[in-house]
């Protein structure tokens, strides 16, 4: 099964699941401007999973032209293996740069091999992450932003629209982090657009960052949860909710929320 939510092509929301003897997955991309900079792909069969997310980057023109031209050149690379390595990936974010002619985009990619090995990848700020069958919930990959924990709250959040890399012809070097795992029975891998990440509870102490994860906030989202789609559906409202909201404190964190387009892609293996 293949299905590419192409940016330029979603009026409001899409959304796709399916299901094969090697898991069970969900997507949905929501526009949250004028026109949708974010992109998916899944693509699912009995022999391997592969899995992208794509983030037109606001402000600058093109972002959904950019976001869909990268999405459907890294799956037409990634498709034609079998099992792919930090090599593998690399070569699909390039060939998806190179493909970006207007506008620039983030990206992040999962592929997912039979017996469960498994390579992410990730270029600038679309994030990652990791839930165990006990639902711990991890960060698989550093964003790429200027601004980091040990900020401190006012240049965090003032920077934290700026990343350090992207697919596209900004003129910079492209930097592509990669972590290789292998998926146990039950486990996920979860990726978004930054719109997740940006609309999560940050920890604060003395006016300063000390986690920017966001990972604390998302397992209490979560919960007992188990379904990639109600998983997704649920994150999808919690996001709806907080950008109508605003501004929030708690003790020991806080939340800015921001409206953006959304994407999500959730993958249960086995």
């Amino acid at each position: 099964m293949e299905k590419l939510m192409l940016g330029k092509d979603i009026k409001k929301e899409v959304t796709f699941g399916c299901k094969s003897s090697l898991g069970e997955c969900f997507s949905l991309v929501r526009r949250g401007h004028e026109t949708c900079g974010d992109s998916a792909f899944i693509f699912l069969d009995d022999e391997k999973g592969i899995f992208g997310v794509f983030d037109g980057v606001s402000g600058e023109e093109g972002a959904e032209t950019a976001s869909s031209d990268a999405a459907i050149a890294a799956l037409d690379v990634l498709k034609k293996y079998k099992k792919a390595d930090a090599k593998a990936v690399s070569k699909a974010l390039r060939t998806a740069g190179r493909a970006v002619t207007k506008g620039c985009t983030t990206a992040a990619l999962c592929f997912v091999a039979k017996d469960g090995s498994t390579i992410v990848a990730s270029v600038g700020d679309s994030p990652v992450y990791g839930i165990t069958r006990e639902k711990d919930i991890v960060l698989e990959l550093p964003l790429g932003r200027v601004v980091k924990k040990s900020n401190s709250v006012l240049k965090f959040f003032y920077f934290r629209n700026i990343v350090t890399s992207v697919l596209g012809p900004s003129g910079s070097e492209m930097h592509v982090h990669t972590r290789a795992g292998r998926l146990k029975k039950g486990e996920m891998i979860m990726l978004a657009s930054d719109c997740l990440n940006d609309n999560l509870f940050v920890k604060v102490q003395e006016g300063y960052v000390v986690d920017a994860t966001g990972t604390d906030d998302l397992k209490n989202i979560v919960g007992r949860l188990r379904k990639p789609r109600s998983i997704l559906e649920k994150i999808s409202e919690n996001i709806k909710k907080r950008i109508r909201e605003g501004r929030k404190e708690r003790k020991g964190e806080v939340l800015i929320p921001k409206n953006d387009d959304l994407a999500l892609i959730a993958f249960r293996f086995k």
